[in-house]
């Protein structure tokens, strides 16, 4: 049990950052460049090609069962709605921002209070899927839990070869 509590924190704490790094990624940079089409206006769910209350693609490999199924999508459903919110608030946060560089304005209290609000609405983005994913991992029975953790490190194997370089953990 101390190893999976172990893996879990640590799968937990790199979940929090490699979906970090693709929302600043997607969003542009905070000052300057192109925030115009970065994504369209399109939410996180929608830039990467699907929904948020959906069954994410490595559980559907688990061979979950309708019940197990079911209740994945009830707790994906149940925040995709304050992900949204969170999401969306980071992005205003970052458009004020490149609005006020492109206007040549720079209001100290200003940018630091819309860069707190992006960090802060980032950090409870983190928050939510973190516990989002502990409950689904609750769902799972120990062998799916296990084949989820082969099928990450099998996803990480692929992402590290693929970049040249070991990502954070």
């Amino acid at each position: 049990m101390n190893t999976f509590k172990r893996t879990l924190a640590v799968f937990l704490a790199t979940s929090s950052i490699a979906l970090a790094v693709p929302l600043a990624a997607n969003a542009g940079p905070m000052m300057g460049g192109g925030m115009e089409g970065s994504c369209g206006g399109k939410g996180w769910s929608e830039m990467r090609g699907g929904k948020h209350d959906g069954l994410p693609p490595m559980m559907k490999k688990l061979g979950l069962t309708p019940e197990q199924e079911a209740r994945i999508t009830e707790l994906r459903k149940q925040d995709s709605a304050l992900i949204g919110e969170k999401y969306q608030s980071m992005r205003d946060s970052r458009a004020q921002l490149h609005e006020m560089q492109k206007n040549g304005d720079y209001d100290e209290a200003k940018v630091k209070a819309l860069t707190e609000q992006g960090a802060q609405a980032m950090a409870e983005m983190a928050q939510l899927r973190a516990r989002q994913h502990h409950q689904m991992m609750e769902v799972l029975t120990p062998e799916q839990r296990q084949k989820f953790a082969t099928q990450r490190e099998e996803m990480m194997k692929r992402w590290e070869k693929k970049r040249g370089e070991k990502p954070a953990a």
